[in-house]
């Protein structure tokens, strides 16, 4: 789907030279170019989750499908696509996971755009995962013949945006929701009272460990770690 670097069919040692001038060169020219030249599967991995840090690791992520880089107006929610497009979005690529345990979808996009300034300026424009309510940030993509075939905008309840790497024109953001279009949230007891709305939020904090983790994923990618 996207390019490969040249060098990576030469064999290991080739390998092993472009990953090493990338960490010493502070990947500078490689940065802005890793969404094109790094493996679909090394920009989504199979499975994605959150770097460990002791005891029991959390069981994770596992991606459905990818997309091909979309238009920045169609692949993103209206909200997060006006101002992307503000701040030079020239496209976005997307993929589909669904949680181990197959209750779960999120769709995770990777925006280009014209540096990380204005990756940044987006973040704290009160569209990061970690502001209150964001809200669903991409247009979900259902797979066909999977866990999240189902899966649609009418069932994104979290999101929001996060710049995935220090110094690259990215923003990584995010759609998360049930996958069952049947879903239905239940009257909680007490003084929970009766919208169910609380229920709900736990795809918020779904939305910002999903996000966390690629971003780390992805950073690690772009790094040659």
């Amino acid at each position: 789907m996207f390019g490969v670097l040249p060098l990576l069919a030469a064999g290991g040692l080739a390998f092993a030279a472009v990953k090493n001038h990338r960490i010493q060169t502070g990947n500078d020219a490689f940065i802005p170019a890793a969404w094109h030249n790094l493996r679909t599967d090394e920009i989504f991995p199979d499975l994605l989750r959150e770097p460990s840090t002791g005891g029991q690791q959390a069981p994770g992520w596992v991606r459905q499908g990818i997309v091909k880089d979309s238009d920045c107006k169609k692949a993103l929610m209206p909200r997060l696509a006006s101002v992307a497009v503000e701040n030079g979005c020239t496209t976005v690529l997307r993929a589909t996971y669904v949680d181990a345990g197959g209750e779960a979808a999120a769709t995770v996009a990777l925006c280009v755009l014209g540096s990380n300034d204005q990756a940044r300026t987006i973040e704290r424009s009160g569209l990061s995962v970690v502001a209150d309510h964001p809200g669903p940030m991409v247009v979900p993509v259902a797979v066909p013949k999977t866990a999240a075939a189902g899966w649609r905008t009418s069932l994104g309840h979290g999101g929001g945006t996060m710049s995935p790497t220090l110094f690259g024109p990215y923003l990584a953001a995010i759609t998360v929701g049930p996958t069952d279009p049947d879903r239905r949230y239940g009257n909680l007891p007490g003084e929970w009272k009766s919208s169910g709305q609380p229920e709900s939020l736990v795809y918020q904090s779904l939305s910002t460990d999903l996000l966390f983790a690629f971003s780390h994923s992805f950073d690690k990618a772009v790094d040659g770690r």
